[in-house]
């Protein structure tokens, strides 16, 4: 399935050279936008797999979309762009899982979109820390419990039973460590689970 891609930039040679790009490589531009309003119009219009966003932008900014987008009830896998590494943490948190700087977006912007499609986050190589992947050491000792059981394949309620909470504090802290871990799928937190499950031992 061809990945469908929307580019928000205020800079319309960049827009044209990211589009250039991902065309080139077969994948489909399906929307352009300007400044913030605009990207999140066009984002809600088109539902892309992955919206492309620059975190300065005229409006409002890239932080405040992803934001805003953390309260819609689907949203694509973001990638942001950006001049500095300063905002990588925060654009995490908001649910980035994609970070590039602009002086890589030519070399990189395919294999990013191609990966956070897929569920996995991607930084820019001279992020360093700054763009480094979340790990177990992110999560409370509440969610490295849960992620333990979660290893073992248990459900969601398997799992309230065995620590004595509701299904729904299980829920919300599977919801957590997705956010944390910028995890995307249905199956990307159990993967993870196993990937990283001598960590979790013991607890």
């Amino acid at each position: 399935m061809t990945l469908r891609v929307v580019i928000a930039d205020d800079h319309p040679l960049f827009r044209q050279g990211l589009r250039a790009a991902l065309e080139g490589r077969g994948l489909a531009v399906i929307g352009e936008a300007t400044d913030g309003h605009e990207a999140i119009a066009v984002i809600q219009a088109r539902a892309p797999d992955v919206a492309v966003i620059d975190l300065s932008m005229p409006g409002i900014d890239g932080l405040e979309v992803l934001a805003q987008a953390r309260t819609w009830p689907s949203a694509p896998a973001f990638v942001v762009l950006t001049m500095h590494d300063a905002y990588a943490a925060r654009a995490r948190e908001l649910g980035a899982l994609g970070y590039v700087l602009k002086e890589d977006a030519a070399t990189q912007i395919v294999a990013c979109v191609e990966r956070v499609a897929s569920g996995r986050p991607f930084a820019s190589p001279g992020l360093g820390d700054a763009g480094a992947s979340p790990t177990v050491e992110t999560l409370s000792p509440a969610e490295r419990r849960v992620l333990r059981l979660v290893s073992q394949h248990r459900t969601s309620r398997e799992i309230a039973e065995l620590l004595h909470v509701s299904t729904r504090t299980v829920q919300n802290h599977r919801a957590n460590m997705c956010r944390k871990l910028g995890l995307r799928g249905s199956q990307a937190l159990l993967a993870f689970a196993l990937a990283h499950r001598s960590a979790l031992d013991p607890l």
